[in-house]
């Protein structure tokens, strides 16, 4: 996870796009990190969902850096990409990135998710080698 590019740019696909509504500010008008955390979770498993080609569940998460702030009203745009693929689980790594009105946009947040392919009973099943 590189912080400090000159020119960063998302890496991986755009999967989720938002706009933080002030419902889920704290009183400074910031959007609360849990409410990110849920978008991010919810990219994340579609990403396992369509690798697992079907039910799955997240296990864990690595550190979470958050960078930046998420201004209320700003586009969240949140980007992920499969990095590997186990006999039932996935890492799937996620990017936040902000869009303000007629700024650049910037990365606010990133972490790495685990999943895992589950049954329709929840139990662990395998992932199909087609992903």
């Amino acid at each position: 996870m590189d912080l400090d590019e000159q020119e960063p740019n998302p890496e991986g696909e755009l999967i989720l796009r938002v706009i933080a509504h002030p419902r889920f500010t704290n009183a400074l008008g910031d959007i609360y990190a849990g409410w990110l955390l849920d978008q991010m979770d919810q990219a994340a498993a579609q990403i396992a969902m369509e690798a697992s080609g079907g039910r799955c569940a997240t296990v864990s998460l690595d550190n979470v850096d958050f960078v930046a702030p998420v201004p209320v009203g700003s586009d969240v745009s949140i980007y992920g990409e499969l990095e590997d693929v186990g006999r039932s689980s996935m890492q799937i790594r996620i990017e936040v990135w902000i869009t303000e009105r007629g700024k650049a946009s910037y990365k606010s947040a990133e972490t790495r998710f685990v999943f895992v392919a589950i049954d329709a009973n929840g139990r662990i099943r395998q992932v199909p080698a087609t992903h």
